[in-house]
């Protein structure tokens, strides 16, 4: 009993003895200067951590020390992507940088190793290994993925080879749509945004950026003309009953136009303006839109907007019905159309809203298929700024 006794303390004291040299050890790798990490490896020789952490420090034996912290753990990707790094910018041994970062890949399949293998290939220009680690970097990424987009394209301008790489993730669908309408790649956002519809299902289509992100990417779209590409969202939106609006056309150009829907604020619905001093009001149940003018609004702007398809150098009548007790013409109210993109000195303009002789415009289109309808308010010479409220009721866009 007396002998198990001591061996049992002489156990434990060799365990502390351990536990403080480890601990020692650890203080030192913490420390993180060329002194610290040398001594910490002095004293826990078997930890490749701290070998690899020395290679930053005594660069003239670096690929001395990343062999060996990698004998020591193999699962060490860091210290494999490093010997790569070293092989291909240094040393100049493509061969030997690929094979290092495989290995990197294989033992470790998180971001990281995949990440680098596409810089690689991207470097190397070689596009179907380029493509292949893509592919995976974008299925795993937890960063945004802009990077991947920009090499992708620089790789091959071909949407639909760069397109096929994309996983079904709606985060990166959603990315991807967004870059490339900052690259005025408009044609090729409306099958992303179909595969996205499609990666949704039957859940609530504003958890996946209908409002938020969708719509100012059509609305971007619409800026720039596209009316194709923005249709083609529209009609993939309505189809799977994220909207309720069907897609316009030349001969049905105006959407919402008994006020019916909650406005969605974007694409081919209404959109009211934000400007100091005015309100404007819709409501499904009321089927109007109530615009109040305090007095202190801009002398002249945009209330409220749509984007309509029209027939080039076609004829239409526009048909409103209006209610106000308070303002009177001239109210300096009226609607305006403008073809998209703008030019200046382009538009055309109706009578004053709330003229008794004027509850309907007739007009002739100019050569473009697309146009941005907006009632806007300017006072009128002479008079002071509108104060008071009026109820738009209803609005049609007929073709003649």
């Amino acid at each position: 009993m007396i002998v198990l006794r001591y061996l049992f303390v002489a156990a434990a004291l060799v365990a502390a003895c351990y536990s403080a040299l480890f601990g020692y050890a650890a203080f030192l790798f913490q420390e993180d200067t060329a002194a610290s990490v040398a001594e910490a490896v002095r004293l826990v020789p078997f930890n490749s951590a701290y070998v690899a952490r020395l290679a930053n420090w005594q660069p003239e034996r670096k690929l001395a020390l990343l062999h060996r912290a990698v004998e020591l753990n193999p699962f060490d990707f860091q210290s494999w992507i490093e010997l790569g790094l070293s092989a291909e910018v240094e040393q100049h041994d493509v061969a030997a940088a690929e094979r290092y970062y495989l290995r990197a890949a294989a033992v470790d399949h998180m971001f990281l190793p995949k990440w680098t293998l596409t810089n690689f290939y991207f470097r190397q220009q070689k596009p179907d290994e380029f493509f292949h680690w893509a592919q995976a970097t974008l299925a795993i990424t937890p960063y945004r993925a802009d990077p991947v987009f920009t090499q992708m394209w620089l790789m091959r301008q071909d949407a639909e080879r760069n397109a096929a790489a994309l996983p079904d993730r709606s985060n990166v669908l959603l990315e991807y749509a967004s870059f490339l309408a900052n690259a005025h790649q408009y044609r090729a956002v409306p099958p992303i945004i179909q595969r996205l519809v499609a990666v949704a299902g039957s859940r609530n289509p504003a958890a996946f950026g209908r409002d938020d992100q969708i719509g100012p990417i059509e609305d971007r779209i619409l800026q720039a003309g596209d009316l194709a590409a923005a249709l083609a969202i529209w009609q993939t939106m309505h189809a799977a009953k994220w909207i309720d609006l069907p897609a316009p056309s030349a001969a049905r150009p105006l959407t919402n136009g008994n006020f019916a829907a909650p406005f969605l604020r974007h694409g081919f619905d209404w959109t009211p303006v934000p400007q100091e001093g005015v309100t404007v009001d819709s409501s499904a149940i009321r089927k109007s839109v109530r615009i109040t003018l305090s007095g202190g609004q801009p002398e002249h702007g945009i209330l409220l907007q749509q984007y309509v398809p029209l027939d080039p150098n076609g004829h239409y009548r526009l048909r409103w019905r209006v209610e106000s007790e308070d303002i009177h013409a001239p109210s300096g109210l009226a609607w305006h159309l403008y073809p998209v993109p703008q030019v200046s000195d382009s538009s055309l303009t109706a009578g004053d809203l709330l003229s008794p002789s004027e509850a309907e415009w007739q007009f002739a289109s100019s050569n473009r298929d697309l146009y941005l309808l907006a009632l806007e308010y300017a006072r009128p010479l002479g008079s002071v700024r509108a104060i008071g409220s009026l109820s738009l009721e209803s609005v049609y866009l007929d073709p003649q």
